[in-house]
């Protein structure tokens, strides 16, 4: 065979028929059903397609309204919260805010506060602000690098106790573990 004259396909009839086993080729149209879903397919591919990716029911747009939604409740959640220590001054939540405070942040602040791990919190530098929201939001949240977040295991009644016994502490203008003008002690040789 050259490749000048390519040679033609030809279909040879079987000698015998086209009967094996009782299966029988024949020359069939296809069926109206399977043509009919065929074109079904594709008119719903090309209605579908564009409908999910230009509007939000898409699964990136039902995640954007779940984000959406948990905001709002975040949002409300911290709309009810007190921006004050309500506990401020109470010597019963008081107490139970060192009780608290010795199981749950002496480990880190030492029972006096001055700090270990974490920094001291009778010191006049504070990282993350020393009013009322600011505090109950660094102990519910938690801060980077350190600090974890209370919240869930403590609630916002505890915290709030504990922050009001954190108050009554003896404060110092030295700056303590976390300033930026903190000198560690030396060692000793």
């Amino acid at each position: 065979m050259s490749s000048e004259h390519p040679e033609e396909i030809v279909e040879y009839e079987r000698a015998d028929g086209a009967d094996r086993d009782g299966i029988v080729e024949e020359d069939n149209p296809i069926p109206l059903w399977f043509n009919v879903t065929f074109a079904a397919t594709i008119v719903f591919g090309v209605i579908y397609i564009p409908y999910y990716v230009l509007t939000d029911w898409s699964s990136r747009g039902q995640w954007e309204a779940e984000v959406a939604a948990a905001q709002a409740q975040i949002e409300q959640v911290r709309a009810e919260l007190p921006t004050t220590n309500p506990f401020r001054g109470d010597a019963t939540a008081i107490a139970e805010g060192k009780g608290l405070w010795d199981t749950t942040c002496a480990a880190c602040h030492k029972p006096d506060g001055t700090g270990l791990v974490g920094p001291s919190v009778v010191d006049p530098y504070w990282k993350y602000g020393d009013d009322d929201p600011a505090l109950f939001e660094t102990v519910s949240a938690g801060r980077p690098l350190g600090m974890p977040p209370w919240g869930t295991q403590l609630g916002a009644t505890k915290i709030w106790k504990t922050l009001a016994y954190m108050e009554t502490l003896p404060k110092t203008d030295e700056p303590g573990i976390g300033s930026p003008d903190h000198q560690p002690a030396a060692a000793i040789p």
